[in-house]
C-alpha cells in the first residue's frame, strides 16, 4: 500500500483540529497547522510549525497493515530528520533511520525514497526544514553551520553526515520543550524558534566534532557528566566556576569542559546560559514573579540588562504585550 508523505509543502490547507479523532487530540500543539489522514491501512498525523527561517514538521504514523511510505518534497530543502519513536530502514539507500538518532539531508525536489513500514509499527519523527535561500543568512549568524553544508550539490539529494548525529540530553530537552510549549502567538513563535536554533547548533557542533576522538576519561566519568548536566539544568540561576564544578563532580579541571562538550555537544558556559535564558523567559512571560525579584535571583545588574539579554537571545521583547 503506497502512502505519500510530503516532507514540505508550498500550499497549506490545514485540517481543522475539531476533525482530529479524540485519541490524537492530546498530541496537538498550539498554533500548529495540522494534516490528518486515516484509512484501513494507516493513520498519519502531521503537524507544521513556521518558526522564523524554520519549517518544522512532526509526523506520527501508525501502520495498521504493511505500507510503503513514499516521501517527497516540492522544493529544495536542507532538513534535519530525527526519529523519536522506533526506527525505519531505507533499503535502497542502504541505511536505517534509527531511534534517537538524527540525519541531515539536502533534498532536491521530487520523489525521494520508498520506505517499507510493517503492520502494527508506530513511528514519530521530527523534521527541521530550511530553504537554501534562508540558510545563507543563518550561516552568517552562526558560522558553524557552514561545515554542515560543505560539499552539498544544489541539484542532487544527498545525506549530509557520514555518521548519524546523536539525540543527546540537550537535544532531548530542547525537542521536548518544543513539543510541550503552551505559549501561543508571538511569545510562542519566538520561544520555539530559539529552541530550534539551539537544536540546529547542537547538531552543527556534533558535525564539527565527528572526527575528534572521544576521551577515555570522558567515558569513564559518564555518570558524573550526566549528574553535572542535571545539576546545571536544575539550578539555572546559579553561576559556578569550572574549578568548583570539577571539584564537586571529581573530574579533572583541565578536562571538564571538553568532556562536557563530548557528551552534550555544547560547552558548560553555553549550556548554563541557555537554561538561564529559558528560565528567565518563563518567569517573565508567565508573570509569576516581580521583575526586581527575577533580576536579583538571576544575577543581572538591573531590569534593563535582563530585558536586553532576552531580546538578544530570543529576538523578541517579552515585556511588550
Amino acid at each position: 500500500m503506497n502512502k505519500s508523505l510530503p516532507l514540505e509543502r508550498t500550499i497549506h490547507k490545514y485540517t481543522s483540529p475539531d476533525a482530529i479523532p479524540i485519541e490524537y487530540q492530546a498530541l496537538l500543539l498550539p498554533d500548529a497547522g495540522i494534516y490528518f489522514r486515516q484509512d484501513a491501512e494507516c493513520d498519519i498525523l502531521s503537524q507544521h510549525l513556521i518558526l522564523g527561517p524554520y519549517s518544522v514538521w512532526l509526523h506520527d504514523i501508525l501502520a495498521k497493515d504493511n505500507i510503503l511510505i513514499r516521501s517527497y518534497t516540492p522544493i529544495p530543502v536542507f532538513t534535519l530528520q530525527f526519529m523519536f519513536e522506533d526506527s525505519l530502514a531505507v533499503p535502497k539507500a542502504g541505511y536505517t533511520l534509527d531511534e534517537r538518532e538524527c540525519s541531515g539531508f539536502y533534498l532536491f525536489p521530487g520523489q525521494l525514497h520508498r520506505i517499507p513500514m510493517a503492520a502494527d509499527k508506530k513511528i514519530f519523527s521530527f523534521h527541521i526544514n530550511i530553504q537554501p535561500v534562508l540558510m545563507g543568512e543563518l550561516e552568517r549568524r552562526f558560522p558553524q553551520l557552514r561545515e554542515m553544508m560543505h560539499g552539498v550539490h544544489p541539484k542532487v539529494s544527498a545525506r549530509i553526515n557520514s555518521r548519524p548525529y546523536h539525540v543527546n540530553a540537550v537535544c532531548d530537552m530542547l525537542i521536548r520543550s518544543v513539543m510541550t510549549c503552551k505559549y501561543t502567538g508571538a511569545a510562542g513563535r519566538y520561544f520555539k524558534e530559539r529552541l530550534v536554533t539551539d537544536i540546529l547548533l547542537n547538531f552543527a557542533n556534533q558535525h564539527m566534532d565527528a572526527l575528534q576522538p572521544f576521551l577515555y576519561t570522558s567515558m569513564l566519568n559518564a555518570d558524573s557528566y550526566h549528574n553535572l548536566f542535571n545539576y546545571l539544568g536544575d539550578h539555572p540561576h546559579k553561576e559556578h566556576s569550572l574549578a568548583y564544578l570539577a571539584y564537586m563532580y571529581n573530574i579533572p579541571q583541565e578536562e571538564i569542559d571538553l568532556g562536557f562538550r563530548q557528551h552534550f555537544a555544547i560547552s558548560i558556559a553555553e549550556y548554563s546560559k541557555m537554561v538561564k535564558m529559558m528560565m528567565v523567559w518563563h518567569l517573565v512571560v508567565n508573570d509569576v514573579s516581580d521583575v526586581r525579584d527575577i533580576v536579583q535571583v538571576t544575577g543581572f545588574d538591573d531590569a534593563g540588562e535582563m530585558r536586553r539579554s532576552l531580546v538578544e537571545w530570543f529576538g523578541y521583547d517579552p515585556f511588550v504585550r
